[in-house]
């Protein structure tokens, strides 16, 4: 089979490319920079500036691309977060909306920002969105899909959780201050933290595409924690302690509103599309994931104390 990615050199879209490679399949990478390609994706990866250029038939799409929404958003960042979202989504639609022998699956990204700020409530597919800018950015980029509801191309959109992988994203953010033993809970730390291993990340996606789920399913793991046992467990694993708090006034001063719809919101959501459609997580609890991507790390650590 053939895949046209959007977001294929992104964090997860690099891993995609690699597992949706190794299963004998082709892919095509939209990029600004289809030279990098190769380097990112590997030497059978192809490349394009715009859909238009691809010259043999797309059987599934993927849309990962956006701009990374983890840093301070100003008027200008906000703008840009929400125009590489809905840009390319649309322009993807579009493409495919046009052609003959269309594909037979759209898979899309979102976020569990769709939810907003929930508390301890447990979050399914079906539960409402929340408010705040995170949320209508999701709301927004799932809508964007809809053109193609009645095109008989089916579409899924995975509500992705926070990704962890030593490769990018949070967690190699998170670990200088704990390997110091100066790490510890963000706020209360009562607020619920829903994360996905890279792996389960992408093999939910590869999921979604062998099966056709249709609407959206959330990416993340079946057992999400408090922030307080995020702090501890990752600590435990690096033979550290987590007793230093950060203040939230301070997340807010530093991250804006960002600290307020990321760092300290409250998401417990349940993957429950995934579950009942038999997909078996790789690491179903953070021991598990932190262990597989720590690995030897938490040793060394210890031996240099």
């Amino acid at each position: 089979m053939h895949c046209l990615i959007s977001g294929g050199t992104g964090l997860i879209g690099r891993l995609f490319c690699q597992r949706w490679l190794e299963r004998g399949n082709t892919v095509t990478v939209l990029s600004r920079t289809p030279d990098k390609v190769r380097d990112l994706c590997g030497e059978s990866a192809s490349a394009c500036r715009d859909p238009s250029e691809v010259n043999q038939p797309v059987n599934i799409v993927v849309n990962l691309a956006g701009a990374p929404i983890s840093r301070r958003w100003t008027e200008r960042y906000r703008t840009e977060i929400r125009s590489s979202r809905l840009e390319t989504t649309e322009k993807l639609v579009r493409w495919t909306l046009s052609q003959r022998d269309k594909p037979t699956y759209f898979l899309s990204g979102s976020a569990i920002g769709y939810y907003g700020n929930r508390g301890g409530e447990l979050l399914k597919e079906n539960s409402a969105p929340g408010g705040g800018f995170a949320a209508q950015l999701c709301r927004d980029w799932e809508a964007a899909t809809t053109p193609l509801h009645h095109s008989g191309v089916k579409v899924g959109i995975i509500r992705t959780a926070i990704v962890l992988s030593m490769r990018g994203g949070a967690l190699p953010q998170m670990l200088p201050p704990f390997r110091l033993g100066l790490g510890g809970p963000m706020g209360s730390g009562e607020h619920w933290m829903s994360w996905i291993h890279e792996e389960d990340e992408v093999g939910l996606m590869l999921h979604a595409i062998d099966n056709q789920l249709s609407g959206p399913f959330n990416g993340s793991a079946p057992e999400p924690v408090t922030n307080n046992s995020f702090a501890r467990i990752l600590a435990k694993e690096l033979h550290r302690p987590a007793v230093f708090r950060s203040p939230a006034w301070a997340l807010k001063m530093a991250f804006g509103e960002m600290a307020d719809e990321l760092l300290l919101a409250s998401d417990r959501v349940e993957p429950c599309m995934a579950l009942e459609t038999g997909y078996t997580f790789q690491f179903p609890t953070l021991e598990q994931a932190l262990s597989d991507l720590l690995k030897g790390d938490g040793a060394a650590t210890k031996a240099s104390a």
